[in-house]
């Protein structure tokens, strides 16, 4: 049987491959081989009055406590890697006592098998977190968080400081026996790579992300797919660091719209042992009033920590459809203090805007959504505990209240307070 299938690849074909399948075996990995135990428990109380949307006129404000448990074995041996994370999330109050309802859930559970000329593959539940995470994140914010069903083959080139990732997942709702019509809220299929080169202050990376969605549109209903593309660049040295970053979209959305759009965002900071400031913009195209019916310039942020990005209050998490597909644009400032030792405090200045203004809807739409502050504190006493504080306020335009409804002149804030225990129970090093 061998012979016949190298008869059939032909000698030529073999001698493509043979470096690269003889690059897959299995060899003893020269990182320190351990096992650990380790937790996090994250409890963090909220306090929302016009977070993520604006406040009615007779709605009040919600308090609540939220939390996140984790229990995580980490081992390294040899060849191999394997990391599990289970987790409990809840608000307090949210099951009735002396009720069994299941609650614990699989964060991330993997494996890595590590080979030769610096190759390794990683299977299993896992978060996929890669630059800055404007495209793929962990939304590490919600208690919940996101990681993937994946399959992510890696090559690690430390003399070069080179590395590149691609993986991918197919999803699907069983085990069934015809077809693979998938009907869960999320991708039908998704596969990535990401490059990136390291020099002594700066980086430059690269991502491309095919990612398939169940058709939404009756009159074609397969799945439809979009490819996004782009590079980013970092820089940084004792007193400035910068990123500027481009991304292209295009293929079909799940509506069977073509798809034509484009992110672009920037940031430069100056900073000293005292303080820091700096400033950026971001750009996410979306539709004009010129947009053809069967086409969309709306850009989706896909799978990204979208938090960090676009307010902390969250009113543009889920973009584009919390712009209405018109695109959004982020100026913004930030200004902190870094002068007593383990504490940092932040303000955020952003003034949101549509990218195109909407002259086709009952009541004009136009550019200017509003400016929101946020106000954060961070203190770390130790590398085991973390303790933030924050305040955030939404100042919104009548624009705003088109886009979200309800009432711009009500007051719209924003309040918490997190605190993160990260204990190591026990760790051992292999021999």
């Amino acid at each position: 049987m061998c012979n016949n299938i190298i008869k059939y690849l032909g000698r030529d074909c073999i001698k493509v491959f043979a470096p690269f399948i003889a690059s897959l075996s299995i060899i003893n990995a020269s990182a320190q081989d351990a096992f650990k135990i380790a937790a996090q428990y994250r409890v963090r109380p909220e306090m929302r009055h016009g977070y993520k949307t604006l406040s009615a006129d007779t709605s009040g404000a919600a308090f609540f406590i939220a939390q996140r448990a984790r229990l995580i074995f980490d081992y390294k041996k040899e060849n191999l890697k394997a990391y599990i994370s289970m987790q409990d999330v809840r608000t307090w109050g949210d099951e009735e006592q002396l009720k069994n309802i299941p609650g614990l859930s699989v964060n991330e559970l993997w494996i890595e098998l590590f080979f030769k000329n610096n190759f390794s593959l990683k299977m299993g539940r896992q978060e996929l977190v890669y630059d800055d995470q404007r495209l793929l994140g962990n939304a590490d914010w919600n208690n919940a968080a996101r990681s993937h069903d994946a399959l992510l083959l890696k090559y690690t080139n430390k003399e070069k400081k080179i590395n590149w990732h691609i993986g991918g997942a197919f999803n699907q709702n069983g085990e069934p026996l015809f077809e693979t019509s998938y009907t869960l809220n999320n991708y039908k299929f998704f596969a990535f790579t990401w490059l990136k080169k390291e020099f002594t202050k700066s980086s430059v990376s690269a991502t491309a992300i095919v990612n398939g969605l169940n058709s939404v549109s009756t009159a074609s209903k397969s799945v439809k797919a979009s490819f996004t593309f782009g590079p980013l660049y970092s820089y940084q040295d004792k007193n400035f660091k910068a990123i500027l970053g481009g991304y292209y979209q295009t293929g079909k959305t799940e509506s069977n719209l073509l798809l034509s759009a484009y992110m672009l965002n920037s940031y430069a900071e100056l900073h000293n042992k005292i303080f820091f400031g700096g400033g950026g913009v971001d750009y996410l195209s979306g539709n004009s009033d010129k947009t053809s019916l069967s086409h969309s310039q709306s850009f989706s942020t896909l799978y990204a920590t979208n938090h960090k990005f676009y307010g902390y209050m969250d009113y543009f998490i889920n973009i584009p459809s919390d712009t209405k597909q018109r695109g959004l644009i982020d100026p913004y400032l930030r200004i902190g203090v870094t002068a007593v030792k383990n504490f940092k405090a932040t303000l955020d200045i952003h003034h949101f805007y549509l990218a195109n203004e909407n002259n086709y809807a009952v009541n004009k739409i136009q550019k200017s959504l509003g400016t929101e502050f946020d106000f954060l504190t961070e203190y770390q006493p130790s590398s085991l505990i973390n303790l933030q504080a924050g305040y955030s306020m939404m100042f919104a335009t009548k624009n705003m209240e088109l886009i979200k409804g309800v009432n711009s002149n009500n007051y719209n804030g924003w309040a918490f307070i997190m605190l993160k225990v990260s204990p190591t129970f026990f760790s051992h090093e292999l021999k």
